[in-house]
């Protein structure tokens, strides 16, 4: 397990402690609403967020199981993502590290005392993607996305805390 190497203030006063909050592994719960008030799917698992070659880089690797509320109830649905982190001078740049568009801008963020705030939508096709990141405190921060368009109406809330030398989080394909 990779932990966090640093201990910085809290709030990160910086881009730079602001990686070394996010660097080690997470574990996360995440809420999925799709244009109702009743959540349609949830998903738990873990994610790193590792040093990369890049100065100023993290790489962050997700893996987890989802879990439909409504219809289509069963076995969980197993995922993983890659995004990669570029801790700059005075924004965050997250690039597409898996799939068809990698090395392609994602997201970008400024930190505004304890929260991540979009510097500029993200635009895929006719929807529109923006995320916030709440830390809230030094072991655990909330992220929620919105997803925006024509057929789309998405919210989803991850809850994040650090794994501790004593979780050792464990994602599976076995029913809960």
């Amino acid at each position: 397990m990779v932990t966090r190497a640093v201990t910085t203030a809290f709030p990160p006063p910086d881009l730079a402690a602001l990686a070394a909050y996010f660097l080690g592994q997470w574990q996360f719960d995440r809420t999925i609403w799709e244009g109702s008030e009743m959540p349609q799917a949830t998903a738990v698992g873990i994610f790193d967020f590792i040093s990369g070659e890049v100065p100023g880089q993290l790489l962050y690797r997700e893996r987890g199981q989802l879990r439909m509320l409504a219809g289509a109830l069963g076995r969980p649905i197993l995922f993983s993502r890659l995004f990669d982190y570029r801790f700059g001078a005075d924004r965050v740049a997250v690039l597409f590290a898996d799939g068809e568009r990698v090395g392609q801008p994602y997201q970008s963020y400024l930190l505004c005392g304890k929260m991540l705030v979009p510097a500029a939508d993200h635009l895929c096709g006719p929807d529109c993607y923006n995320a916030a990141y709440t830390l809230d405190t030094e072991d655990s921060f909330t992220m929620e996305t919105f997803i925006n368009g024509p057929k789309k109406r998405t919210r989803v809330l991850t809850v994040a805390r650090r794994c501790g030398p004593e979780v050792e989080p464990e994602v599976s394909a076995s029913p809960a």
